[in-house]
């Protein structure tokens, strides 16, 4: 398997594993009390885009046909836009900017799609030049 593909599958993994638990550690969403917030919802579906993210990394990691690996790719990019999309789109966060969640969460979990988007265009990219 080629250097290349091994970074970016590990890179990627590590990426999907750090969107998945970034709401319930450093970049935390509020907890659930009298009433449930927008950015729970938010945290438990970037767990669930992390991990998913995180096992195509991980297949991407166990195959070296160009083919596979792209089909792969195309799969992720869905995710990063799902990850990058949640928190500002789809469900969104506290409306208080002070708040944790609107802080800290929500940009930490941009980067982290902008990150996963750009490493997989990019190996993409180099996978499609080579084959």
């Amino acid at each position: 398997m080629k250097k290349v593909n091994v970074f970016f599958s590990l890179l990627i993994l590590g990426l999907g594993a750090f969107t998945a638990i970034a709401p319930y550690s450093f970049a935390h969403v509020c907890e659930v009390g009298e009433k449930v917030m927008k950015c729970h919802w938010t945290g438990r579906i970037e767990l669930f885009i992390g991990i998913s993210i995180a096992l195509l990394g991980l297949l991407k990691l166990l195959s070296s046909d160009a083919k596979y690996q792209l089909g792969i790719n195309a799969g992720i990019l869905v995710n990063a836009l799902g990850v990058i999309l949640t928190p500002t789109v789809l469900i969104g966060v506290c409306g208080m900017k002070s708040m944790h969640c609107a802080s800290v969460a929500k940009p930490t979990l941009i980067v982290f799609g902008i990150l996963i988007l750009a490493a997989t265009l990019i190996q993409s990219f180099i996978t499609w030049k080579k084959k």
